[in-house]
């Protein structure tokens, strides 16, 4: 008969194998889950002196084949035959497999069960530990996660590679929340369990925490970190942008080291060299390189234009695309720079941010590698720099050059009540009137409400044959402006910059039919644009957002002209995806994008603007 204990802990098996029926469903038929993001966490081996059971052999073959969910079910079956440390052991195994097959809740319930039962191993425990911060973080319960994480660290026998992972979760868990300089503790200090590329990594996310902080917050916490080696990296931090030479910045470590004895020696090789993510001798040599931010708002559109720029790499047969990845810190910027000149460098696509294109106009001789500014900032003018806008008011300016060459004279202004609405309108009179245009009048409205008094009396005359309205709206609220022009005056022309939403009308398109647009072909009609491109892309970013997908564009077109720069041919056009370029005066490359036109809930491609009277 079977002791009491065993009894009561078989028939808990039971009712959990009962409770964890979510595993059934999916289990019922094999299917091999799909490679995850991240790297999968790291299982602890726990070797057992009984031999392996039928049922644990069938979950062993099911989990090296990806079948995570039967392999579940299969260990926990052979839990509730087994005893002892084997049947720890199994539930163990059956946890990090729910884990990996997507079922956290399952994978916490079976964690707690070897929390419950084993007290002496300390790898098993940290383990079971590890599979329930990882099951709380899938399921947002990031307070749970991080006191599994932290007890998980308190533990001596928690492997090296588990530990380290965990202080970086933890880093990351800690800046979400505000408290980067507990963040930075956990990433110093995970530093001396890393090696390779992980360790390289490590320092990349240690440089990108230090340089979003402020000069004053970094000297605080100066004073409040008692650990020699955040003393180091901080005092690094700050000696680096008071010393953008890296000469400069070396000489000015060393004497920080002198005036600081017994502080243990950091890898500073990172600091020397802003490119060091490989170790391939001279890594951009005859590259095309990309010195675009890889922090903030910019972070994911910059990843996209680095993109398009392989793709286009690739499909041309050129030059291999390099990234170096820009912080916000002007001077490091600069420092980025003179390093991808001597690395090799061929040409630079970026800066981006103004005030990294002055901070690389400051330090660039005529004699280094020509530049591909994606911005342009009034009075830096180069031999060698060029500048390509990514800026919205490119629409409005075209619209006005374009128009007044059709022989529209007289142009109604309309835009929204808000500094973006307020930027674009203004960009398109400056352009407007100094063609010779005249302004019949401007007003605002409000999106979602009707039009103002103001607005109605704009739009109730009697507007010559050339005469236009210019409109700034957005996909979400063009319906409902174009509707309200309409009760209004139902013939006057429409024209507005940039009225898509990715590469889609809006929803309700009721009210626009007749309105013209101008946008890239990227947008407007994409298959066509650059086939080969769109399928590579798709791959590359395969859940792009809509401002990433107009950034890979721009990826791809900045690549071609900086290839086009190298020729020195800046004579011939560049049929585009994001419009016709070619060089102008002062270095500038312009686009022109093309004309649309919304007929019938569809989008109708234009061979330019639509001339008065049509």
């Amino acid at each position: 008969m079977m002791p009491p204990a065993a009894l009561k802990t078989s028939l808990r098996l039971l009712m959990t194998l009962a409770l964890a029926t979510g595993l059934s469903a999916c289990a019922s038929m094999p299917q091999k889950t799909p490679p995850p993001s991240n790297p999968a966490p790291t299982s602890v081996e726990t070797p057992t002196s009984t031999p392996e059971t039928l049922t644990a052999q069938r979950a062993g073959r099911l989990a090296a084949t990806g079948h995570n969910l039967e392999a579940a079910k299969d260990y926990i079956r052979a839990a509730a035959e087994a005893r002892g440390q084997t049947q720890v052991h199994y539930l163990m195994e059956a946890a990090q497999a729910s884990l990996k097959g997507h079922k956290p809740q399952v994978a916490i319930l079976l964690a707690n069960e070897v929390l419950r039962l084993q007290h002496d191993d300390a790898a098993l425990r940290s383990a079971a530990l590890w599979v329930r911060a990882q099951g709380f973080m899938d399921q947002g319960q990031t307070p749970s996660a991080k006191g599994n994480l932290e007890e998980l660290l308190a533990i001596s026998g928690t492997p090296q590679e588990v530990r380290a992972q965990a202080m970086g979760t933890l880093a990351t868990l800690y800046t979400q929340e505000g408290h980067e300089l507990t963040a930075l503790n956990f990433l110093i200090e995970g530093d001396s369990l890393l090696s390779g590329r992980d360790i390289a990594e490590n320092h990349r996310r240690i440089r990108a925490l230090l340089d979003s902080q402020p000069t004053a917050k970094l000297q605080n916490w100066q004073g409040r970190s008692g650990n020699p080696l955040v003393q180091e990296w901080l005092a690094v931090a700050l000696i680096t942008r008071q010393n953008p030479d890296p000469q400069q910045r070396q000489a000015a470590i060393s004497a920080w080291l002198t005036a600081h004895p017994g502080h243990p020696l950091i890898n500073f090789s990172d600091h020397r060299a802003a490119i060091t993510d490989t170790s391939t001798p001279n890594p951009a040599l005859g590259s095309i390189c990309a010195l675009l931010p890889s922090s903030g708002p910019y972070a994911l559109l910059s990843q996209a234009i680095t993109a398009g720029m392989k793709t286009a790499a690739q499909l041309q047969s050129g030059p291999a695309v390099r990234a170096l990845r820009t912080t916000g810190n002007p001077s490091y910027t600069a420092v980025l720079f003179k390093r991808g000149i001597k690395e090799g460098c061929r040409a630079f696509v970026g800066p981006w941010l103004p005030q990294d294109i002055n901070a690389v106009a400051a330090v660039r001789k005529p004699s280094d590698p020509p530049i591909i500014a994606l911005g342009v900032v009034p009075g830096v003018q180069q031999s060698g720099l060029y500048t390509l806008s990514l800026s919205r008011d490119v629409a409005a300016q075209q619209i006005a050059v374009q128009s007044y060459g059709a022989g529209y004279r007289r142009a109604y202004v309309l835009y929204p009540q808000d500094s973006s609405g307020a930027a674009i309108q203004a960009d398109f009179i400056a352009t407007w009137r100094k063609l010779g245009g005249e302004v019949g009048g401007v007003a605002t409205y409000l999106p979602g409400h009707t039009f103002t008094d103001e607005a109605r009396q704009l739009l109730s005359g009697s507007p010559g044959q050339d005469s236009f309205v210019f409109l700034v709206t957005n996909a979400k609220n063009a319906n409902a402006a174009v509707s309200s022009i309409r009760l209004v005056n139902k013939r006057v022309p429409i024209f507005s910059p940039a009225l898509l939403h990715g590469a889609a009308l809006p929803s309700d398109t009721r009210g626009l039919s007749g309105i013209e647009s101008v946008d890239m072909p990227w947008i407007i009609n994409s298959g066509q644009s650059w086939p080969q491109a769109v399928q590579l892309l798709r791959t590359t970013l395969p859940n792009a957002s809509d401002a990433q997908w107009r950034m890979a564009a721009f990826g791809l077109d900045t690549y071609r002209m900086a290839e086009r720069v190298l020729d020195k041919d800046m004579t011939s056009s560049l049929a585009g995806a994001t419009g016709i370029l070619h060089f102008v005066t002062h270095n500038q490359i312009i686009r022109d994008m093309e004309w649309m036109e919304v007929e019938n809930g569809r989008i109708v491609p234009l061979p330019g603007v639509p001339k008065p009277g049509t």
